[in-house]
């Protein structure tokens, strides 16, 4: 009796040993499965390049063509898609950022739409176990992403009612923006072509405006519903649900091949933020102000293209007339290099302005929508940086 005790309880001690390395091991295994070395950490040591050693970001070849044009841009890969008379730089930055992670050119037109009305809800329901526990390590995601809609403008050119139509919004958060991207799939530039803005669909925009339906006040438009209260009404729900409706039709949709993880550090809102920060007296540490270049650095040096919100009056002259005094603006990094003893960066232009018309010394180092900027005319107006993962 007392042997076949022994015998059980080591017996059970074996198995419990078994059980507990089988555990383990298990948990070894599933560690591995989430380590993916295309991810980078989520809370790295910034440190400048101090060498400023030459880098460029390979982007995407690029496919937007001119409205009322079938065929393709000559040489697309010289030039930056353009956002023309819209005012979503946001959306063009940070398509330009997802469309370098993922290798193709992703339209900056869907990349605005699910900003503005995409379910946030809905990201929490991914399977990634990458994005959950961004999410977990995040948890004021849906507030922060309901602020930055909440302080998005309207515009009222050709809408005196001030609508808050799809195409008469303006402004939004690269960081929200590219989370939010990680819902739905990915929609490429060649199927909703974003180049000049809505130039390629502004018939269709001018019909909505009179044909789509509205509905009655206790019915809603799913698409849109989850949105916030500032960017629906019952004629802005019905323009916007149907041109969702036009983009889903237009989308080749598939899944990004990575998670959308952004990284963001601001010392400000925005540029009109920052500039009154200046005016107060409340100038940003030069430690705040090494670590937002530390941060483009080691996005660079870690193959990601960076965004960066700083004045478009870096690169031109403020006409005297223009109400607009902070120009915020949003552009992608594409390339470091050291000239005449100074650090440069390829800033990635989206407006389409021509570079003779920027200011003497910036003109000459533009070149089709890409400009050298050094790191003191950077650190004029850097407000913000972000990059993904």
């Amino acid at each position: 009796m007392g042997d076949r005790g022994t015998g059980w309880a080591l017996g059970r001690a074996a198995c419990a040993l078994s059980l507990t390395l089988a555990m383990s091991l298990a948990a070894l295994a599933a560690r591995a499965e989430a380590f993916d070395p295309r991810i980078l950490p989520a809370k790295p040591r910034y440190v400048r390049n101090a060498a400023c050693r030459p880098v460029t970001i390979p982007m995407p070849p690029a496919t937007h063509r001119l409205p009322g044009s079938n065929r393709i841009s000559p040489r697309p890969a010289d030039i930056p898609v353009g956002q023309g008379d819209s005012a979503i730089c946001f959306a063009y930055a940070t398509a330009d950022m997802i469309s370098q992670r993922v290798g193709v050119a992703v339209s900056p037109l869907d990349v605005a739409a699910k900003f503005y009305f995409a379910d946030p809800a809905r990201l929490s329901e991914i399977g990634d176990t990458r994005i959950r526990d961004h999410l977990r390590a995040h948890p004021a995601y849906l507030a922060d992403i309901a602020w930055s809609r909440n302080a998005a403008d309207i515009s009222h050119d050709g809408n005196p009612q001030l609508q808050p139509y799809f195409d008469k919004l303006e402004g939004g958060e690269e960081d929200a923006a590219a989370l939010l991207y990680n819902l739905g799939g990915l929609c490429e530039e060649r199927d909703l072509p974003s180049h000049e803005g809505y130039a390629h669909f502004t018939p269709y925009f001018a019909a909505l405006r009179y044909s789509a339906p509205v509905r009655a006040p206790n019915m809603s438009f799913r698409s849109v519903g989850a949105t916030v209260d500032k960017l629906r009404s019952r004629r802005a729900d019905a323009v916007n649900a149907a041109w969702l409706a036009q983009a889903e039709a237009l989308c080749r949709r598939r899944p990004p091949p990575v998670p959308l993880l952004p990284v963001s550090f601001r010392i400000a809102a925005n540029q009109l933020a920052f500039m009154e920060m200046l005016e107060e007296g409340r100038a940003p540490a030069p430690a705040t102000v090494t670590r937002m270049l530390a941060m483009v650095d080691y996005a660079l040096d870690h193959g990601r293209a960076p965004t960066v919100g700083y004045s478009w009056y870096v690169l031109e002259e403020r006409d005297p007339k223009d109400p607009d005094v902070a120009a915020d603006h949003s552009s992608a990094i594409v390339a470091r290099r050291r000239e005449a003893g100074a650090c440069q960066y390829l800033v990635q232009d989206n407006t389409g302005e021509y570079c003779a018309r920027m200011r003497a010394g910036i003109r000459e180092r533009c070149d089709n929508g890409r400009v050298w900027l050094t790191e003191d005319e950077l650190k004029r107006t850097l407000y913000s940086v972000i990059y993904l993962r």
